[in-house]
């Protein structure tokens, strides 16, 4: 089922939790296959979701459970953009360096990879601040 021609967009607020993320990535995976994309696609969407949801929790929060994730995701004909909002600050465009994958390969260690993930499975990721917010936008385009 494609999406109407007009933008759709729906949101979903989550507390500050690791136990919601499956509720988080199931819901980008179903959003991405209604926006028309195949389950290969949909899949690598949710796992963007996935740690773009686990970098607010973990890096933004630091942990703390007792705060608010908000996840946009709007639909247009030719793309599904997923927003994802945080009040414990966040990156700016500028700030994003992407790891090298080789150095993880001859020095394997636990985590540093998510926005490596998140650029390698999105079409475009952007990170602002805006009101006292902080935004991740991702961009998966409809093919």
């Amino acid at each position: 089922m494609k999406p109407a021609a007009d933008p759709e967009a729906f949101r979903l607020v989550i507390p500050s939790q690791t136990r919601y993320l499956n509720l988080v990535t199931a819901m980008a995976k179903r959003a991405s296959l209604v926006a028309g994309m195949d389950d290969a696609t949909a899949a690598k969407v949710s796992i963007a979701v996935d740690e773009a949801v686990t970098n607010v929790i973990i890096h933004a929060y630091r942990g703390e459970s007792d705060h608010q994730v908000e996840i946009e995701l709007r639909f247009t004909p030719d793309r599904l953009e997923i927003r994802i909002w945080n009040t414990g600050g966040g990156l700016h465009d500028e700030d994003v360096v992407l790891p090298d994958p080789r150095e993880y390969v001859k020095h394997p260690r636990k985590g540093g990879l998510g926005l490596l993930l998140m650029s390698r499975f999105m079409d475009e990721i952007h990170f602002q601040n805006l009101d006292g917010r902080s935004e991740c936008c991702m961009i998966k385009r409809v093919s």
